[in-house]
């Protein structure tokens, strides 16, 4: 088939850039194809063809021209094209145009179609490999940034691969940003993952938003700026997405502002010698020329900035970039002039110049990674201000209208704390009419929550304040000796050593880690066990607590379970009556969440991020099952000299704590996760036996021959009779009853429970059938098992009337 004007339409796809040999034609699809000059070979370009009748331009009849569309995609912009038919080769009615146009809008539609399918099969493939990252890992790409992972996860392989995901208000991924840790082969160290995902308005945030969510280009750029602010960052990805993120923000959370903190794209190649040139100057500074260029980071940023009434703002280097490409906040960063504290100082001096409020969680939050300590706290106040009380208070829908949010202390409180601060003559309808009030809105009380590293994006008032210490370099030695010589004792003391530690800075080193094990150390008094986790305590300051076995009783819990990250117990569980606890322990080693329950506020769930560890001086502390896999457990040699211990606490008292702290968050965890079991210690192994239960420990007697009562089948009234007679002997307070006992030895491996044919006396008389417990035949002593002369119901006549006699049963001889 020929068509009139192919050559034609071939000649504009390729005077576009399109690499095409062949027209294909009424395809169900576009067609995809390589573009001249892109070095990635990736197809983005595409043509959508059909044909059509038209009237020649000679009157001689109609012909069969191609028509459609064609362009080269560009982020999410297609740049659509439609082909052109001149007047030379076709003479259309007015009818025609408008049949044509109306066949590129139904191709459009179903072009749209096409593109939300490859986008919803993008997202689905995405969110299965986000799903097979893990949360812990290593990145040359985090390493060379200087910046924390903040949640983005790393390829199971080690490779040092990152995934950041790009997602949506809700939190659906749709696609991924690789960063490569190592060179591949035909492969950019960053590239978006997979092929048809729908970038266009999605970002990835970091941390909780606030009065002031900061938008950047990049992840290592969002990064810095959050760690260096403590306010949420937005990750866009590239320039071209500022603005459709920042829309998105902007409609997810309308009562906060958007900064965009732009790429200062300074250098552009010039369009009249192809050299790099800095753009802010007219004239190209090596060929004198008009450069024709201008700073695609900054105008991005001022247009994205514009869409949503924010404000934006681009790095201010100290000292000239010497020609280098130093364009965003993570290159202020690492400038020899530049670090954190500048890159700080820029954004809230553009936040301030906008006169913008930063209370709030984000904001509130010291930086969540490195523990720098929180700043000043702010001075008690007598009464506010209404634009300082509105500032510093949120409303809570709770269904009461009884409590707000302090976004100073970053906690829930009564609604009657905020209108006891009201200045003189205010009423509470003042605060209702205030701008602030109105516009910002109310939060749910499932929307507070304690989020120390920020990556939880269900939180949106968030109780952490950042760390209340400073780590400092110095002397730890002594405290170190001392954990050393405490784990001694074991017979694997040096790996239960490194465990130790590496166990207290993981917490430290990732915030908001929930360790899988709880550390139980015991022993003789005043060998140390407490000067160790009290200074391990001091340094979560308040989200640390000492918990009593009072406490532990108590209905009423936030003192030691809200916004705690570690908690010492010491001899909470030491007295046989308080080991009916031990299932709540368990939940709160490895269960998810905790109620929080208050006296003066609603109960409420906050996600468990509590670490634990048991002290005690008693040989059986806490009770430990067979099974367990959640307790280290550690016994302590003896005390020694006091001449060490008066120097330990010398070092503490000048820097040790702060110098224990710095050397945690330093040790290196190549290998280690919350997750990584504690090796099997003796100790342990001792208190899993002792803790063993009753008819476990009576049952393993029974076998080894430990007990008065022979090992041979016998009526289960009897067995149980003896039972009860060795928990007499041993002091067992709680016997369990018959049928427990008999659940238990029937599931041991070819034991049977249950009636059997027996005879009334050794004479083989009268025949019946009573209810016993026969043993499995490799249990059995060989006196005891079945001789070949006697019939079944014969020798378990004479087992069952031997035991009895040993339970000084009657005589039937």
């Amino acid at each position: 088939m020929s068509w009139e004007n192919y050559d034609d339409v071939l000649r504009q796809l390729r005077e576009h850039g399109l690499q095409v040999d062949e027209l294909e034609i009424d395809t169900p699809k576009p067609q995809r194809c390589q573009v001249e000059g892109d070095r990635r070979r990736e197809k983005k370009g595409w043509y959508w063809l059909t044909t059509t009748d038209l009237p020649l331009p000679d009157g001689s009849g109609d012909g069969q021209f191609i028509v459609g569309s064609y362009g080269v995609w560009s982020g999410t912009d297609n740049g659509k094209v439609k082909v052109a038919v001149t007047a030379r080769q076709a003479s259309m009615t007015a009818e025609q145009k408008k049949a044509i146009a109306q066949r590129h809008r139904e191709n459009a539609k179903r072009a749209e179609a096409i593109r939300k399918a490859e986008a919803a099969r993008a997202a689905a493939r995405a969110q299965q490999v986000w799903a097979r990252y893990v949360t812990e890992g290593h990145s040359p790409y985090l390493d060379r940034k200087g910046v924390q992972p903040h949640g983005v996860r790393f390829d199971p392989k080690g490779a040092g691969t990152i995934a950041i995901p790009m997602q949506d208000a809700q939190g659906r991924t749709h696609g991924l940003q690789i960063v490569r840790g190592q060179k591949r082969p035909g492969k950019l160290e960053k590239e978006y993952w997979p092929r048809g995902l729908d970038k266009r308005g999605k970002f990835y945030l970091i941390g909780s938003p606030g009065a002031v969510i900061l938008l950047a280009e990049g992840f290592a750029t969002a990064a810095t700026l959050h760690e260096a602010t403590g306010l949420s960052a937005a990750v866009a990805y590239d320039a071209g997405n500022l603005m459709p993120v920042a829309e998105a923000l902007s409609s997810a959370y309308p009562r906060s502002r958007i900064l965009v903190c732009a790429d200062d794209d300074f250098l552009q190649k010039c369009k009249a010698c192809g050299e790099a040139t800095e753009v802010a100057q007219e004239l190209c500074q090596h060929c004198g020329e008009p450069h024709g260029q201008k700073n695609p980071g900054r105008e991005a940023a001022a247009n994205a900035a514009l869409a949503v009434a924010g404000a934006w703002v681009a790095p201010d280097f100290p000292a000239d970039r010497e020609g280098q490409k130093l364009t965003d906040f993570n290159d202020l960063y690492h400038f020899p002039a530049g670090g954190l504290s500048l890159v700080r100082d820029q954004v809230f001096a553009a936040i301030q110049r906008e006169g913008w409020p930063t209370s709030g969680n984000g904001a509130a939050a010291a930086h969540t990674t490195g523990g720098r300590g929180n700043s000043e706290p702010r001075s008690a106040r007598a009464w506010m201000s209404l634009d300082e009380l509105v500032e510093r208070f949120v409303p809570i829908d709770d269904g009461t209208g009884k409590y707000v949010f302090d976004l100073w202390n970053n906690r829930l409180v009564l609604r009657d704390q905020m209108k006891a601060l009201l200045p003189p003559k205010a009423q509470w309808d003042d605060v209702k009419a205030h701008p602030t009030w109105t516009e910002r809105g109310a939060y749910y009380l499932d929307e507070i929550g304690f989020d120390p590293a920020g990556t939880d994006p269900a939180v949106k008032l968030n109780t952490w304040q950042g760390w209340p210490m400073e780590p400092r370099e110095g002397e730890c030695t002594m405290m170190i000796d001392l954990i050393d010589y405490l784990c001694a004792a074991q017979e694997n003391g040096e790996e239960i050593r490194e465990w130790l530690l590496k166990w207290m800075a993981y917490p430290l080193q990732y915030p908001g880690a929930k360790m899988a094990t709880a550390v139980v150390m015991h022993g003789p008094q005043g060998t140390g066990k407490s000067a160790v986790f009290q200074t391990l305590a001091k340094i979560y300051g308040d989200y640390a607590t000492v918990l009593n076995q009072r406490g532990l009783e108590d209905k009423f819990n936030a003192d030691w379970v809200d916004s705690k990250l570690f908690l010492l117990a010491e001899e909470v569980v030491a007295r046989q009556e308080m080991w009916h606890v031990k299932n709540e322990l368990k939940e709160l080693i490895t269960g998810e969440w905790v109620r929080v329950n208050t006296k003066h506020t609603a109960a409420y769930r906050q996600r468990n991020q509590i670490n634990i560890a048991f002290l005690s001086n008693e040989a059986m502390p806490v009770p430990i099952e067979p099974d367990d896999r959640r307790h280290a457990v550690i016994w302590t040699p003896p005390e020694m000299s006091g001449d060490f211990y008066e120097g330990l606490f010398q070092e503490l008292d000048n820097g040790g704590v702060e110098a224990f702290y710095h050397y945690l968050l330093n040790l290196d965890l190549t290998g280690f996760t919350r997750h990584t079991r504690p090796p099997m210690t003796e100790a342990k192994r001792q208190l899993m036996d002792v803790a063993k239960p009753s008819e476990d420990r009576f049952l393993e007697d029974w076998l080894q021959g430990d007990t008065e009562y022979p090992v041979r089948p016998c009526l289960t009234t009897d067995f149980y009779q003896a039972y009860l007679a060795w928990c007499r002997v041993y002091g067992v307070r709680f016997p369990r009853e018959h049928p427990q006992l008999m659940a238990k030895v029937n599931k041991r491996p070819g034991w049977k429970v249950g009636p059997q044919h027996v005879y009334d006396s050794t004479w083989y008389a009268n025949k019946a059938r009573k209810r016993m417990i026969v043993p499995a035949e490799n249990d059995l002593p060989p006196e005891h098992q079945k001789p070949a002369h006697k019939t079944q119901a014969q020798w378990l006549t004479d087992q069952y009337i031997e035991f009895t006699r040993h339970l000084g049963g009657p005589n039937y001889d």
